[in-house]
């Protein structure tokens, strides 16, 4: 398979809304659990339970995803009788770091932080830490934010296989409608900011050479937030009439490429899952495909039992829990109407 160099980028930072509301469905993931030695015989059992704990939540900015986050959290605190201390960093390591020092003065009993970058977000991490307070990445966990030296703990999504999921779908699609096509003509819509929706890319990108698609990607664009996504894809395609599909790496950039693109005809392939996105994967006219969803409930209550067998002095039976995705295809539209009737 070829990959064409991408011939085009637009540059750009995250402008996010500051407060949440909502919240978003999802599976739901095993609870991490803790290790006893007893003599020489390593038992597993559940993360202790503890009560009033205050937690300090840091996430990356305000979609749906992030809702879901907050609003599983929350339940999850709740039911053992403690409080969430919610904040944005809106993708900055500044606002991050000063969110991590509002928390540290609160004496939150647990951190748990999405990272706005990678080392960039070492500074907030090692305050936390340092304070005495069990630090736990979640959701954009690699490299330094994965660390034993930096994080008492990480779990994620899958990032690799939110791609591998979609791109499973967009082969299926090419295979059955674009198979007299030599080469794919490929726009992207991406938040490459981001480690892990470079692996996303990565991911669809390598199961569509796994089937031995040619792919020319025609452009690549940073382009994640729903108005600012919107007016891209309109421009990329009046710029490429004649290219085969789209794929977003989000939300944002998934609900803008469909947007953008209304009435063309041109399939898009997305990332993430909302309402809106799931309407838009059962409307008999739209144009989205597929798309494959995180499950924030899975990944945050996660991290909330992570925290309290950190906090409880027990040791994790898995340092890096990976969440895996849920694929929601047009093909295939139960699991979307799943979703919708549980939001």
């Amino acid at each position: 398979m070829r990959i064409t160099k991408f011939l085009g980028s637009v540059a750009g930072t995250a402008a996010v809304a500051l407060a949440l509301s909502g919240c978003a469905g999802g599976g739901t993931t095993e609870a991490p659990t803790a290790e006893t030695d007893t003599g020489g015989t390593t038992t597993t059992e559940e993360a202790p339970a503890l009560e009033g704990l205050t937690v300090g939540l840091i996430m990356l900015q305000g979609d749906t995803y992030f809702q879901g986050i907050q609003a599983g959290l929350e339940e999850a605190v709740a039911a053992d009788g403690g409080s969430v201390i919610p904040g944005i960093s809106n993708g900055d390591p500044a606002q991050e770091f000063q969110l991590a020092q509002s928390m540290i003065q609160a004496q939150v009993d647990a951190v748990l932080m999405q990272p706005a970058a990678d080392e960039a977000s070492l500074p907030a991490m090692q305050a936390v830490r340092e304070a005495g307070i069990p630090l736990i990445c979640y959701g954009n966990c690699l490299g330094v934010t994965a660390d034993p030296a930096n994080v008492d703990g990480s779990i994620m999504s899958d990032n690799t296989a939110l791609g591998t999921g979609t791109g499973a779908a967009a082969v299926a699609y090419i295979q059955a409608n674009l198979a007299d096509e030599a080469t794919i003509d490929l726009a992207i819509l991406n938040c490459d900011f981001a480690s892990a929706c470079t692996l996303r890319k990565a991911g669809f990108l390598a199961e569509l050479e796994a089937a031995g698609i040619d792919v020319n990607v025609v452009t690549d664009q940073e382009a994640y937030l729903i108005d600012a996504a919107t007016p891209v894809a309109q421009n990329i395609l009046a710029a490429n009439p004649d290219i085969d599909m789209m794929w977003a790496s989000n939300e944002g950039g998934t609900a803008g490429a469909v947007i953008g693109t209304a009435g063309s005809g041109l399939p898009v392939f997305g990332t993430d899952i909302s309402v809106q996105i799931g309407e838009f994967i059962l409307d008999d006219s739209g144009s989205l495909q597929a798309t494959t969803g995180q499950d924030p409930f899975g990944t945050i209550k996660g991290a909330y039992e992570m925290a309290k067998t950190v906090i409880s002095g027990g040791t994790l039976s898995e340092f890096n829990v990976e969440v895996p995705g849920i694929v929601y295809d047009r093909a295939n539209p139960a699991s979307t109407e799943a979703f919708l009737a549980d939001n």
